[in-house]
């Protein structure tokens, strides 16, 4: 198989990621720089108390305000320690999709020649992983790294987050960023790339697919998902690419995502 990348989204959040992340860092160092020095103040501010203060236990103006000033110089540290725990947890997320796509590409290595995988396919409904098209059809994958029972029903799909021994510790609904539904993330997509092959003669059917490529992903629930195909594992996809054969002229095919891809990242330079 032959590979592809028409676009590295994924690539450019990550590195965007680890710049948040190191800017996230460093304003906890200053927060934390500041509550320290507003720390010293307020012992100095103490140890300099008349002794008449110290006998009645009261505070003076200067300490009060010292005292202010940590207080909210520990909460700026607190907020700013949030911040951090967040670039970290979206970065290690995107990593992690990162090191998904990369798995299935490599695990899909396995076909001939004649397949090729499109990296990073956009179009107006949005941006999917991959776009795989062979002599026998055309696939958009869309690939998720996630611990998760996922189940699927129609439209409305769902995860549960597992531990590391299997055991659900969490729900959440399987959205993407604009809320819509892995299956219409994916759906939305490929609906568009058909509309686009049949306005130039190639009117076949264009599959999709949502693979999990953690290694204890699992799937629960799972009636009528919407999408052609629902797994856990790169053989899954390699079974369904038999199962749902369909010969198409593979080489035009493959032109004409690279011409609707350019044509609507080109759009999206322009408004940039």
């Amino acid at each position: 198989m032959r590979v592809e990348v028409l676009s590295d989204h994924a690539g450019a959040l990550l590195i965007a990621s680890r710049a948040r992340l190191r800017g996230a860092g460093a304003f906890l160092a200053d927060r934390e720089s500041d509550y320290r020095a507003a720390w010293a103040h307020l012992q100095a501010a103490t140890r300099a108390r008349s002794l008449w203060r110290r006998l009645f236990g009261v505070p003076s103006a200067g300490e009060r305000a010292a005292a202010a000033r940590t207080r909210a110089s520990w909460q700026e540290v607190l907020l700013a320690g949030q911040d951090r725990a967040r670039a970290n947890h979206r970065l290690h997320q995107r990593a992690a999709g990162v090191l998904g796509e990369d798995a299935l590409t490599a695990a899909l290595g396995v076909l001939p020649d004649e397949w090729v995988m499109l990296r990073g396919y956009r179009n107006r409904c949005g941006e999917t992983d991959h776009v795989l098209v062979g002599p026998h059809g055309i696939w958009v994958v869309e690939v998720k790294r996630r611990r998760i029972r996922l189940h699927a029903v129609g439209d409305q799909w769902w995860w549960e987050k597992l531990d590391a021994r299997g055991h659900s510790v969490g729900t959440g609904q399987a959205v993407d960023g604009g809320g819509r539904s892995w299956a219409r993330q994916v759906n939305d997509v490929a609906d568009d790339l058909a509309a686009w092959l049949r306005r130039n003669r190639q009117d076949v059917p264009v599959r999709t697919a949502v693979v999990l490529m953690h290694d204890q992903a699992q799937l629960g629930r799972c009636q009528d998902p919407t999408v052609s195909l629902v797994g856990t594992h790169p053989t899954h996809l390699l079974d369904a690419l038999a199962r749902f054969a369909t010969p198409l002229a593979a080489v035009e095919v493959a032109d004409l995502v690279r011409r609707d891809h350019a044509f609507h990242q080109r759009r999206r330079d322009r408004r940039r």
